[in-house]
């Protein structure tokens, strides 16, 4: 069942709380001991590994000189990542909070000219078209997901990337005792469900990394359909 709260209204006050403490996760630091425990040994590493196979990917997409929505993009840096490889970002969140650690760190990254942030509900508002569409970490923050993955999809010009929790017994029990505290609605939707949502956008799924905790999913108006992604 859902949560009392819906979910626009759970992980807006939820992140907007963590902002903080997300964004110490990618240094694999944390405010308190069960925060630092969080962030060292889960949260943390989760980030670090996605990051570094963002990275790779985006090095293979050629984002130089192309445009990138980022859906969700929390603290800003898998926004700032694509920036530095050249490509123009667009980045919407719902938690205010998540948006201002953005804009810091473009500052100081000297990325501002190549990125924006703008506050908006993925999963309701207008979402414009961008050659690469990011969903990085936020199917899983809505119980209407199809909807969501579809929308991202037809803004999805050229490649939509999303990054999904992968069904692991201990680590949703650990995720579920946490969101619970939080007042966070979670849900764990399997990942065969998520890459057929996207495929009703027109999408075909072109790559697929799959990592012990996550996995990445790369869809493509090229895919050829029937050829054995990579992963």
């Amino acid at each position: 069942m859902a949560g009392v709260r819906d979910d626009r209204e759970s992980a807006r006050d939820y992140f907007d709380k963590l902002a903080p403490e997300y964004d110490r996760a990618f240094r694999l630091q944390g405010r308190g001991p069960l925060n630092a425990v969080v962030n060292r040994l889960f949260r943390g590493r989760t980030f670090v590994r996605r990051m570094r196979l963002l990275e790779d990917l985006f090095a293979r997409l050629r984002l130089d000189g192309k445009s990138v929505l980022d859906l969700g993009c929390g603290s800003g840096q898998v926004s700032l990542l694509a920036a530095a490889m050249g490509a123009r970002v667009h980045g919407i969140d719902i938690a205010p909070a998540m948006l201002a650690l953005a804009r810091e760190a473009a500052a100081r990254s000297g990325l501002s000219d190549r990125t924006r942030f703008t506050e908006g509900d993925v999963s309701r508002d207008e979402i414009p078209a961008a050659d690469v569409v990011l969903l990085v970490g936020v199917v899983e923050y809505y119980r209407d997901f199809g909807s969501l993955v579809a929308r991202a999809g037809r803004a999805a010009r050229q490649t939509l990337v999303i990054a999904h929790t992968n069904r692991v017994l201990y680590r949703m029990a650990l995720r579920h005792a946490m969101a619970r505290l939080g007042g966070l609605n979670l849900y764990f939707h399997p990942m065969h469900a998520v890459a057929a949502a996207a495929h009703a956008s027109g999408l075909r799924l072109a790559e697929e990394m799959r990592e012990h905790s996550f996995t990445i999913l790369v869809l493509s108006r090229d895919a050829v359909p029937g050829v054995t992604p990579r992963g």
